[in-house]
């Protein structure tokens, strides 16, 4: 009796295991970082998730966005992965450039700041049969990156 017990009890706690996601309680930032005359994405930028209260930048946990494609809906976009319970309202991207030579030519695109909202990430599990994510109806993908323009400066 205590064998059969005991088989009841493992068969029914291997039912009972849920399977989660790896990332789960994480979510993901896109963001495709082009100019008007080029779609693909300016290499070599740095660019981080800053915190501002009233123009000035607070100083606590630094995110950086990579060029990273270990996604698979991921080409050349820059992304970085965040918990989903971070507050993103007083959050910006702060998108710095240096000056580089390359192509016989100095590039240079300066610094810009964009300020995210919620729509702007995606949480990274979930159940997705909603139409939410995939309606085709508005044309977009999912984990949609945030589109920005940069126009080249001159290094002076």
């Amino acid at each position: 009796m205590k064998k059969i017990a005991l088989f009841v009890i493992l068969l029914i706690s291997n039912f009972i295991n849920a399977q989660h996601c790896p990332y789960d309680g994480s979510s993901i930032i896109v963001v495709k970082v082009h100019t008007r005359e080029n779609i693909n994405t300016i290499p070599n930028l740095k660019i981080t998730l800053v915190k501002k209260k009233k123009d000035k930048i607070i100083n606590n946990k630094v995110y950086i966005l990579t060029q990273n494609n270990r996604f698979p809906f991921l080409s050349d976009e820059y992304s970085v992965i965040i918990p989903s319970r971070l507050d993103i309202e007083n959050y910006y991207l702060k998108i710095e450039s240096f000056c580089e030579y390359g192509n016989n030519d100095w590039t240079f695109y300066g610094t810009k700041e964009i300020k995210l909202t919620e729509i702007d990430i995606f949480p990274l599990c979930g159940n997705y049969n909603s139409n939410d994510y995939y309606d085709s109806s508005f044309g977009e993908r999912v984990y949609k990156p945030i589109e920005v323009i940069l126009n080249k400066r001159s290094c002076e």
